[in-house]
């Protein structure tokens, strides 16, 4: 710590790892001992500047690329006089599997109508088109905008139609060779219009079938709001900055933020993270919500039973301030942001993307998505003294029924690549008060495991660096709900395998909308590893109470806590 920071005033507190859990603990302005005797000093609160650069590869030249793909090699071989279309492109922070560093490798998902099939392209944005890789798949990809425009206009609504996604958004149609067809289900209006009609469009035949919308729930015990004015930025919309975060002189945080239009996974992952550093040492080299998914707890067709939610579709929120020069979707708010969560409930704003936002010794980054109905806040927030808070928000509008109004189950599901100080070289220990085993509260998790929450043992999970012995704690949210059969767990510790080609990353059903990660716990061994939590918190949805004024509501997640960081 700087000379300068050390002669100001200071708080001391001394607290042992038995008093935890920590989330109630006020951290702001104390010098803390923990049970192994190391420190995190921290200076009294003094406001914290924000620098945010333009990053990555840019919509041109991944839109360049990509159009040269299509024209050349496998590509063009693969759908030379086919009816199909570039649904995503997306960025993948690859390399090798011991320094796993950042490249410029883009892949784009392409539906090709005529055939049946989705077919994927990877390749390094600067390098010659024929060094990218093809892959044939009959998975059905999240639509795209412009593809929701063209259902919008096989349903006979016309080129300028305005258009949007319901639940669920896709049906699939196999057959028994295995190619498959896309059926878009869609709200749309004309432009000139006001009501809107809810369509099935086959986009592989151009056949449009109306749908009609039923439900008996009654309207009257609802307390949700009506569907506001907002916009969709189009998944696949290029968005990544380079951001710093400093103290006077001292850089705390740097890291890079990518916007959820472009964020990786099947159905996108919200703000995305990626090489997160404190104080110039590695934290995270990767940090997202790859699964979001939602069960219905009663039987009010339309609704579920269940659906796997996607997470590129920003939707407008509420955010004064200055858009960062170059960069477009990202905004410095002057005040705290508002999506739908936060009161007083409007849905809509005057901002699309992610919008950032300095208040004291904390700064948020924060995003709203659009799924169908559903409103989502993906927000992280990071502090002086080395604490991350990973969010998750919940909202929900009316039109085009009253689901939401039914009583649903979301779980949300954080993976958290953990590469403290080093990819690998990692430990994983679980906490518990009173000891599990023996007289110790600690116990190695010596090979990939399932883990539930346990408050009654103040269990918590902390990640360390077996050389260095710098350490974080992941600390389970006091809201963070059960686990029940369709929510599946809270934690899964597992050995990183390398991207792209994780399967792990995406978790693709195999049928139905429920996380599988415990397929990935193989048994493998994880000390000394490069290891890869998820972790899940659940929420009971019910919009016939009001919302909760603060994040004790529809707000999840959990506290990450530098234990030794000096």
């Amino acid at each position: 710590m700087a000379a300068a920071q050390t002669s100001r005033q200071s708080w001391r507190v001394e607290l042992t790892v038995q008093q935890w859990p920590v989330h109630y603990l006020l951290l702001g302005l104390a010098t803390i001992r923990l049970t192994q005797g190391h420190q995190v000093v921290l200076n009294p609160v003094e406001q914290l500047d924000l620098r945010i650069e333009p990053s990555g590869v840019s919509s041109r030249n991944t839109h360049l690329a990509v159009k040269e793909v299509l024209e050349t090699g496998q590509a063009r071989d693969l759908l030379d006089g086919t009816d199909h279309r570039v649904l995503h492109t997306d960025f993948l922070d690859t390399a090798s599997f011991s320094g796993k560093a950042t490249s410029h490798m883009v892949r784009a998902v392409v539906a090709d109508y005529t055939n049946g099939r989705t077919i994927q392209l990877t390749g390094d944005a600067f390098e010659p088109p024929s060094s990218f890789v093809a892959s044939v798949t009959n998975d059905q990809p999240h639509p795209s905008l412009e593809e929701v425009a063209k259902a919008a206009e096989l349903a006979g609504f016309g080129r300028d139609a305005v258009a949007f996604l319901t639940m669920p958004p896709l049906y699939t149609e196999v057959f028994p060779n295995g190619t498959t067809h896309r059926i878009l289900h869609i709200k749309a209006r004309k432009k000139s219009e006001t009501e809107y009609a809810l369509f099935r469009v086959n986009m592989n035949t151009g056949e449009a079938q109306r749908d009609s919308v039923e439900s008996s729930y009654p309207l009257a015990a609802c307390a949700a709001p009506m569907e506001g004015k907002g916009d969709l930025t189009p998944g696949g919309t290029s968005g990544q900055a380079r951001v710093t975060i400093s103290r006077g002189s001292e850089v705390l945080w740097t890291m890079e933020v990518i916007r959820p239009s472009i964020s990786s996974g099947t159905d996108g992952s919200g703000v995305e993270l990626l090489n997160v550093q404190y104080r110039g040492r590695t934290v995270l080299k990767r940090a997202h919500v790859p699964i979001l998914n939602v069960e219905y707890k009663e039987d009010h067709p339309p609704c579920g039973p269940t659906y796997r939610d996607w997470q590129d579709s920003e939707w407008s929120f509420f955010c004064d301030g200055t858009d960062v020069p170059g960069l477009k979707g990202f905004r410095k708010c002057t005040s705290r942001p508002k999506t739908l969560v936060d009161p007083p409930h409007t849905d809509g704003g005057n901002f699309n993307g992610v919008g950032f936002f300095v208040d004291g010794d904390e700064v948020t980054i924060l995003s709203q998505i659009q799924a169908g109905w559903y409103r989502y806040t993906s927000e992280w927030r990071f502090k002086a003294d080395g604490t991350i808070l990973p969010r998750f928000g919940f909202a929900g509008v009316l039109w085009p029924n009253e689901c939401v109004c039914v009583a649903h189950h979301h779980h949300v599901y954080w993976r958290l690549d953990f590469d403290i100080e080093t990819a690998s070289g990692n430990l994983v220990q679980e906490f518990n008060d009173p000891p599990l085993f023996g007289s110790t509260n600690y116990h190695d998790k010596a090979y990939e495991i399932q883990r539930p929450r346990d408050p009654s043992r103040k269990r918590h999970w902390e990640i360390s660096n077996l050389r260095s012995g710098h350490k974080y704690a992941l600390v389970p949210g006091p809201n963070d709900g059960a686990a029940d059969d369709f929510g599946v767990g809270d934690l899964w510790v597992l050995k990183f395998h390398g991207e792209p080609g994780n399967e792990e990353l995406d978790d693709k059903p195999i049928s139905g909308d429920r996380a599988q990660l415990e397929k990935f716990v193989t048994g493998e061994a994880l000390r000394g590893e490069d290891v890869v939590l998820w972790y899940a918190a659940h929420f009971m949805h019910v919009e016939s109470h009001p919302h909760a004024t603060d994040e004790g509501g529809h707000v999840v997640g959990p506290d990450l806590k530098p234990l030794k960081w000096d």
